[in-house]
């Protein structure tokens, strides 16, 4: 939209923006806008860029890349019921003909998205945080409504037409420094934000579905108090999810309004609560230790069998491809990856080669009984001129790649902490550490009428109780009855 200066006056058509609104029209009269469409999902006309092969192709690069970045969990059996309970729910939408698929992403955050063309995923902790079966398929249907409503495709459109022009498969760039490479750009379809408007309508279209599909659809109201209790806790483990949703509040009424309207008796619907919490028997609790966590600013990795220390007071995160470190003032990084490379010198030939990139003369060395090569690089980017160290170790049969990076301006400030910080990467031998587990879900039957705050005294959990009455979705002096099936939280809590 064109702003519209004070007083009601607009600015001035500049060439460069005569060229952009000729360039548009040019595009329109060419016939490079597909012409408008009726939604499936909603009825309406919409112009899309984006036609329904390239959404799929869309969605199916990036599904690469999110099993690549994220990580699959690894049970069949969750996979399998997630595939089969959303292909029953898109069998009742009005586009059942994609080629969906639906995924459990290894991932402790409360969460599920959706790509274009029919890319669903759930996370591990969504799983856990669910209470029966038609809760779960209230969350698929939500984001199942985005797909068949073409959400995405919306964003991408109105993108590209304030663009001029067609961006292909990655839309947005993360904003990071591309030696870095912290981000596969393949992901730029998460980056999308979809409207609030966008995300009442995928509440909508969700509960048709699961009410097509017979789920009770009072179950959904519940999901959305479940939310509400997390965001309201210390250590929220929604990322995103609230910034772009409607309050959960808001949802549950407008969800009951429309449940209202709906007509039957819903008593004999579906909603599988005890046969739901069989499942999650064993499923992984939190972070897995084994995949790597931090004990202050020491980083431990059981899996990979190494360890590293980052300098104190940094920020760190672990991530399935990348184990990064960001200085205070966010204006310095310590990142460990691994290369592709058989060899430490390949790998180092490779990134020095870079374009762009300067180095001093690249040294063997040895760190820790390991060998290596190390380099100190500078590089220009559009943002500024970065100094750095780049360090390439053959551990077992992979070569790490590690780099610690600033502007050309901090590197004096930062070298000594950065390239202490990386001569402590070396092998984990410590036992403890190697043979930590995760902590896991247990279901227990009650034998008698108590409390969760009695339930948890007999068979205690490693996490809060507060937080054990959010994944039971009950408050902690409810009276529950006996013969109910309640989680709770087993193994020790490892790390930060």
């Amino acid at each position: 939209m064109i702003p519209v200066a004070s007083g009601d006056r607009r600015p001035a058509r500049t060439p460069r923006r005569l060229a952009a609104l000729l360039a548009l029209a040019l595009l329109i009269a060419g016939g490079l806008l597909q012409s408008c469409y009726v939604n499936p999902a909603t009825g309406k006309e919409q112009i899309s860029l984006v036609s329904e092969n390239q959404e799929i192709q869309m969605g199916r690069q990036s599904d690469q890349a999110i099993i690549a970045e994220l990580g699959l969990y690894p049970d069949s059996a969750w996979q399998q019921y997630v595939r089969t309970l959303g292909l029953s729910l898109a069998a009742v939408s009005e586009r059942p003909d994609l080629p969906w698929t639906f995924r459990v992403v290894d991932d402790p955050t409360v969460n599920a998205f959706a790509l274009p063309g029919g890319f669903i995923y759930v996370t591990r902790g969504m799983l856990y945080h669910a209470e029966n079966e038609a809760e779960l398929a209230g969350v698929i249907g939500h984001e199942i409504g985005h797909v068949t409503a073409r959400h995405s495709v919306d964003q991408i459109t109105k993108q590209q037409i304030a663009q001029i022009g067609l961006a292909g498969a990655t839309l947005i760039e993360p904003d990071i420094e591309k030696y870095g490479q912290l981000i596969n750009t393949g992901l730029g379809l998460l980056f999308l934000k979809f409207s609030r408007d966008d995300e009442k309508q995928a509440d909508d279209l969700g509960l048709r579905y699961m009410y097509r599909d017979g789920y009770d659809p009072r179950q959904m109201d519940d999901i959305f108090v479940m939310l509400d209790r997390i965001s309201q806790t210390s250590n929220s483990r929604i990322p995103d999810w609230l910034s772009t949703h409607p309050n959960p509040a808001d949802r549950v009424q407008r969800i009951q309004r429309q449940i209202d309207t709906l007509k039957g008796d819903f008593s004999t619907r579906k909603i599988n609560r005890d046969e739901y919490l069989r499942r999650l028997q064993g499923v992984v609790y939190g972070n897995d230790p084994r995949d790597g966590y931090f004990d202050g600013t020491t980083f431990n990795h059981p899996g990979l069998k190494f360890r590293f220390d980052f300098p104190e007071g940094w920020q760190t995160l672990n991530q399935r491809q990348a184990v990064i470190g960001a200085s205070q003032q966010q204006d310095a990084v310590i990142q460990i990856t691994m290369s592709t490379k058989t060899t430490a010198s390949d790998a180092a030939r490779e990134f020095f080669s870079q374009q762009g990139i300067s180095s001093q003369v690249a040294e063997p060395l040895t760190l820790n009984g390991l060998d290596g090569i190390v380099g100190d690089f500078t590089a220009q980017t559009e943002k500024a001129n970065l100094s750095g160290r780049a360090l390439f170790v053959k551990y077992g049969n992979s070569i790490y790649q590690l780099l610690g990076y600033t502007t050309t301006a901090s590197w004096p400030a930062y070298k000594t902490a950065i390239t202490t910080s990386l001569r402590t990467f070396s092998r984990l031998t410590d036992p403890a550490i190697l043979s930590v587990e995760p902590r896991r879900v247990e279901i227990v039957k009650t034998d008698r009428t108590m409390t969760l705050a009695e339930f948890n005294q007999r068979y205690p959990s490693t996490t809060t109780l507060d937080y054990l009455a959010i994944i039971n979705q009950v408050q902690t002096t409810d009276q529950i009855p006996a013969g109910t099936f309640l989680k709770r939280v087993t193994g020790k809590k490892v790390g930060n």
